[in-house]
């Protein structure tokens, strides 16, 4: 299986808007989703460059003497991301890691009822394995006074986890 690719799916979401820059795409990054993942330049150009080069995404060619360069995603590309985006998850599949949920809820629009409500699912499913097992790490270090940094910690991650849970069972069940 292929490696997931975040921040390609990232460029192609964002592409899949309207055409932008390098740098406009660094910006958007740092206003919208700097709250759970950040891209910096040195990451942004060469996926930019391998995007261009597996024709996923296109140059737009300036009509004055810009050096600006301007991306558009190609039909190929508006593919890949649609069949990424909206293709059901593996059923096998028991969790879903942190990224790939994020970047598929931020993408996904309120017309992929069915898609959303399987995310969703499965994020909690997720939450739930999670939740346990930090409930168990908490309860092996509980009693011990050296790990009581480390009983704050798994502490934080439990009350974390379990907001989070309430938060998509509570979206899950409103749609």
């Amino acid at each position: 299986m292929a490696r997931f690719n975040t921040l390609q799916y990232m460029i192609l979401g964002l592409l899949s808007r309207k055409p932008m820059t390098g740098y406009d795409i660094k910006q958007t990054f740092d206003q919208e989703k700097a709250e759970f993942w950040t891209a910096p330049f040195s990451q942004i150009y060469p996926e930019l460059n391998r995007l261009l080069k597996a024709e996923l995404i296109a140059l737009i060619m300036p009509k004055e003497a810009s050096r600006k360069k301007t991306y558009q995603l190609t039909a190929d590309g508006h593919t890949l991301f649609k069949e990424w985006l909206l293709a059901p998850l593996n059923q096998g599949n028991t969790q879903l890691d942190n990224d790939n949920f994020i970047l598929r809820l931020h993408f996904l629009g309120s017309t992929d009822e069915k898609v959303l409500k399987h995310l969703l699912n499965l994020r909690c499913q997720t939450l739930r394995i999670e939740v346990a097992q930090l409930e168990l790490e908490l309860n092996e270090v509980v009693n011990y006074p050296e790990q009581l940094g480390r009983q704050l910690i798994i502490e934080k991650e439990l009350t974390n986890k379990k907001a989070e849970l309430i938060l998509w069972q509570k979206q899950f069940q409103d749609n």
